[in-house]
């Protein structure tokens, strides 16, 4: 939600900030995603 209004924000502005923020907010979501991936393998190693 906060991402598409970043987007949003950006496309019809233009303001390189917004884009920046939008940027910010999807590595955040990438690096979570990854770090839980990581965690699971983690787990799953230890278990064997």
């Amino acid at each position: 939600m906060l991402k598409d209004f970043a987007w949003n924000t950006f496309e019809f502005t233009g303001n390189i900030d917004s884009y920046f923020f939008f940027k910010e907010i999807e590595e955040r979501k990438n690096t979570s995603e990854q770090k839980e991936i990581d965690e699971a393998e983690t787990v799953l190693a230890k278990g064997r």
